[in-house]
């Protein structure tokens, strides 16, 4: 049986804005639900592959003002400082990563899909494209990977901030990306 435990994030509360300029940050964004969007943050520019178009460049600023503006959920997670490879050149080839999709699409790509190249480049974290993300992340705490995690707006705030993160199945994700798609492409 899989222990719930896996999607548990520990968390401090987004107090200090400016720690988000430094490093390498995966930000989980509408965190609660099913799927959460996620992206990467390295040194204040975040970059994301949505259901509309790659999201490149975007400030830390402008990502905090709509996440503060909207109420959105969100967790910044800083990764590992890489023991080799400057946080420009990650950034660089995180975009060029990013730019072999389009846009989430069914049975193609989701968010998650140049992290996992993001990773497997630069963290030896194996890309398997049928994982999902509950299971990726429990396999970056495993391997150490997360050194923080801070986090705004949660509604499913605890007293202890511990985060659960929500459980889905593949169906479940290619029918909300199909269901999302089409809203948008009406």
């Amino acid at each position: 049986m899989i222990s719930d435990t896996k999607y548990l994030i520990a968390y401090e509360d987004l107090n200090e804005t400016s720690a988000l300029n430094k490093g390498a940050w995966l930000v989980i964004l509408h965190a609660s639900r099913i799927p959460p969007h996620v992206g990467l943050m390295i040194d204040g520019n975040y970059n994301s592959l949505t259901i509309k178009e790659r999201e490149l460049n975007v400030s830390s600023e402008a990502i905090l003002k709509t996440v503060s503006q909207k109420k959105i959920e969100a967790l910044f997670l800083k990764l590992t400082k890489h023991p080799v490879f400057s946080s420009d050149y990650q950034l660089k080839i995180f975009q060029e990563q990013l730019n072999q999709f389009t846009a989430v699409k069914p049975n193609e790509a989701t968010c998650l899909s140049p992290l996992k190249l993001f990773f497997e480049e630069f963290y030896a974290i194996r890309n398997n494209k049928e994982q999902l993300f509950y299971d990726f992340m429990d396999e970056l705490y495993s391997n150490d990977y997360i050194t923080e995690a801070i986090a705004t707006n949660l509604i499913s705030k605890t007293k202890s901030n511990i985060f659960t993160l929500p459980h889905y199945t593949n169906e479940e994700l290619q029918e909300k990306i199909k269901k999302e798609r089409s809203a948008y492409y009406k």
